[in-house]
């Protein structure tokens, strides 16, 4: 099991490193142009591989917090992706089986995240079980959020531009955490592990907004539009 537990290790690592270069190659190419595309598709791609190396690690382990989060991740990577699918969300849509996989899955997840992080609240706890309620909380509201407009259409046919920018950006964001909480050792921990979504959330919700006044005048625009604009 230690040399499965290593060779996987190699795996995440290597799918980590590969997500923030691929991740930041999408960020400052233009949308819908060959790089951007290709950034984005390596992304998601790396970003799966750390999912999958992630879970095989928790399970061989045993850390629960660790499988969570996994989840709680990817639940931000396929949202970000599914997006690209809803375009005429706005017309209104059928509940398809990628949906509810989707936000299924990531309800479960993380209402699991958040009962597990309060009940070792309770129990006296650290900042980890902080961050498990922080993220849990996080990842319901954005699931509830999908599956509301799956049910009622959402006015903004742009609803599916900010849902991708929302989900991308938040995959792209916990790949950062994971690396500073790897790296960065003179910050206290719960510091290193909410810093990064709290300002990353800021930037992305700002991004939107501004997207949101634009309103049809833009093209659907890149991650690096999104930092330029902010």
């Amino acid at each position: 099991m230690e040399k499965l537990f290593s060779a996987t290790l190699i795996l995440h690592i290597a799918g980590g490193t590969l997500s923030l270069l691929s991740g930041l190659l999408a960020i400052v190419t233009p949308k819908g142009g060959r790089l951007h595309r290709a950034g984005g598709k390596v992304f998601f791609a790396a970003m799966t591989l750390v999912f999958v190396s992630a879970v095989i690690m928790s399970l061989i382990k045993g850390l629960t917090f660790l499988l969570m989060v996994a989840f709680f991740s990817y639940h931000m990577l396929l949202r970000g992706y599914r997006a690209l699918y809803l375009k005429r969300q706005h017309k209104g849509l059928k509940l398809a089986l990628p949906d509810v996989l989707i936000n299924g899955v990531g309800i479960i997840f993380n209402t699991g995240l958040l009962i597990w992080g309060i009940s070792h609240l309770l129990a006296g706890g650290n900042y980890i079980h902080i961050v498990a309620v922080f993220f849990g909380l996080l990842g319901i509201s954005m699931a509830g959020s999908d599956v509301k407009r799956l049910f009622i259409p959402p006015t903004d046919k742009k609803q599916w531009l900010y849902t991708h920018i929302g989900g991308m950006g938040g995959a792209y964001i916990a790949a950062v955490t994971a690396f500073m909480v790897v790296n960065v050792h003179f910050l206290p921990g719960l510091v290193v592990w909410i810093a990064p979504p709290v300002i990353g959330l800021g930037l992305v919700t700002m991004a939107i907004r501004r997207y949101r006044k634009k309103g049809e005048k833009l093209p659907a625009p890149s991650l690096q539009q999104e930092i330029t604009y902010i």
